[in-house]
């Protein structure tokens, strides 16, 4: 009777061993779980009283887990057959808060100049759903600047999205000779989307520029106008 009773609480301690195993197991695969994210708009327009189309890419997105994730962000334009800009961001993302993530990385810029820069910075959701990226940036000659954007979607249908943003350039210095110090470029806007799924979603996109703190010799506000197509992966 007692060999039987030990048999009985030894299978029964063997089956908990085995279940608590497979649990730690399953938690690991989970934690381990590798997902991605990448967002890619290609536009193309015109920007008001420039000769010339003008043209865009930007690709936003990301690879890791719940905690540890490589961000990337790339953005370029062309107008008149030539490159405006073309920017490079790799940034090592670490969840700190719901929704936010703490990141640290390189952001390289070929476009107007050849510059390297250290990028420190947040972003998450805040409340009623805007997407907030906040940057600072250290240039490779010691210049500092900043950058902030704010874009929020509202759904006008379950297919049709409205999606307006800002974005703030700021610097703590003069960065050259037309740029002074203080926030140099905004750009406010509004990009309309018809989502044919979730994926796939052509678009039009107004957009106004503008240089509060530009000196004589500047750029000028300037309005673009462009149609483009929205691709999630």
């Amino acid at each position: 009777m007692n060999n039987n009773l030990n048999r009985i609480a030894s299978v029964r301690w063997l089956a908990a061993a085995v279940l608590g195993l497979s649990a730690l197991s399953a938690q690991a695969v989970e934690d381990e779980s590798i997902y991605s994210y990448t967002r890619v708009e290609a536009g193309t327009g015109k920007v008001r009283g420039q000769a010339g189309s003008s043209q865009s890419l930007a690709v936003d997105g990301w690879v890791g887990g719940d905690f540890n994730r490589l961000w990337y962000q790339f953005d370029g334009e062309r107008t008149g057959g030539r490159t405006e800009a073309s920017e490079l961001q790799l940034l090592y993302g670490r969840y700190i808060a719901p929704f936010w993530d703490a990141q640290v990385g390189l952001r390289h810029d070929e476009r107007p100049g050849q510059r390297t820069y250290l990028a420190v910075g947040v972003r998450g959701l805040a409340p009623y759903a805007f997407d907030v990226d906040l940057k600072l940036f250290v240039r490779n000659d010691g210049k500092v600047s900043a950058r902030t954007r704010f874009e929020n979607d509202f759904l006008l249908t379950n297919r049709f999205i409205a999606r307006p943003y800002i974005n703030v350039e700021w610097s703590a210095s003069n960065l050259d000779p037309t740029v002074r110090r203080g926030p140099y470029q905004t750009d406010v806007g509004l990009q309309a989307r018809y989502e044919f799924n979730r994926r796939v979603a052509p678009y039009v996109d107004v957009s106004r520029t503008f240089y509060p703190r530009a000196q004589s010799g500047g750029q000028r506000p300037a309005t673009t106008v462009r149609a483009g197509l929205r691709l999630i992966f």
